[in-house]
């Protein structure tokens, strides 16, 4: 057997176990149910474009800040996590892991097989959902804006494939289905919670070491644009800002969320010259790197692991 037909039989007990029916239930009715309502009630006959919800977003900087894309975001991370987290463990707690291994399959073929297996899960149940929004827009009369739609369905799909790379790197690191789901809801919470926190305080912290070595400290525009640059290390925020970026420009997309004191003290050096590392091009390959960099790591560990 190859990573292709152990990525085969996932789906296919995906299929029996009736999670791929479940999961695709859920964002017919996650994603194809919100469109019907957005579409069929808030905005009824007002003759509203697919960019009307899927770009919405409110005023940024407020508490209340929102984006669609942003709720989206943070439902796929956690069901993609929870769909590949025991992709592995489960296996080695059962011990069908060494039958996989017997047939005979790598190591390698095993944890790339399983990605690509629980990768396909969760697509095939989002696709589904995106279609039947696409179809509730057309029916409800509202225009379906392709290149848009097409480029967050897109995106979607690479945030949701970055977390079940996260997830099959749990697995595979992980020695009880106990510690799996636990640094599940652990690394959900530091992804969709945390990081924020986190980039505030890194700049305070790198200040505080510069001063007590006399190097003065970094500007209000160099701690702003770290803190910013942390952020978008989460694949959450990398996501949502690529997808802002589809409805808007550049810029304004980078200062989603901002705080009204750091849009205008960084706006205007933004809108003069964009940093490279803030660049579209750039916030995708930090998006790709979540994709490819675990699962690698995690075959690396599950490659010495005693089975």
């Amino acid at each position: 057997m190859t990573v292709e037909s152990v990525a085969r039989k996932d789906f296919r007990d995906a299929l029996r176990s009736r999670w791929l029916i479940g999961l695709t239930l859920f964002f017919a009715l996650l994603i194809g149910g919100s469109t019907a309502l957005f579409y069929g009630v808030l905005l009824k006959g007002a003759g509203a474009n697919s960019e009307t919800l899927f770009g919405l977003t409110t005023a940024p900087g407020g508490l209340f800040s929102f984006s669609y894309a942003g709720m989206l975001g943070f439902v796929l991370a956690l069901i993609a996590l929870v769909t590949a987290h025991g992709s592995l463990i489960d296996e080695r707690e059962s011990g069908t892991i060494k039958l996989l291994l017997s047939l005979p399959n790598s190591r390698r073929d095993v944890v790339f097989g399983k990605l690509v297996g629980r990768t396909l899960v969760v697509l095939v149940s989002m696709l589904v959902g995106f279609v039947i929004a696409m179809f509730a827009m057309l029916f409800l009369g509202g225009q379906v804006m392709f290149a848009s739609y097409a480029g967050q369905v897109a995106l979607s799909g690479l945030l949701a494939t970055s977390f079940v790379s996260i997830g099959i790197w749990l697995s595979a690191t992980s020695t009880s289905q106990r510690q799996a789901l636990f640094g599940t809801f652990g690394l959900y919470f530091i992804f969709a919670v945390l990081w924020s926190t986190v980039a505030t305080g890194v700049p305070r912290v790198v200040n505080w070491a510069m001063d007590q070595l006399g190097l003065g400290t970094l500007s209000m525009t160099q701690v702003i644009e770290m803190r910013l640059f942390i952020k978008y290390l989460n694949p959450l925020r990398a996501y949502e800002t690529l997808v802002a970026e589809l409805y808007g420009p550049a810029v304004a997309a980078r200062l989603f969320k901002a705080s009204l004191g750091e849009r205008l003290t960084i706006k205007g050096v933004f809108e003069e010259s964009l940093p490279f590392y803030f660049n579209g091009w750039f916030i995708l390959a930090i998006l790709l790197a979540w994709i490819v960099v675990p699962p690698i790591l995690g075959y690396l560990s599950f490659r010495k692991a005693d089975l």
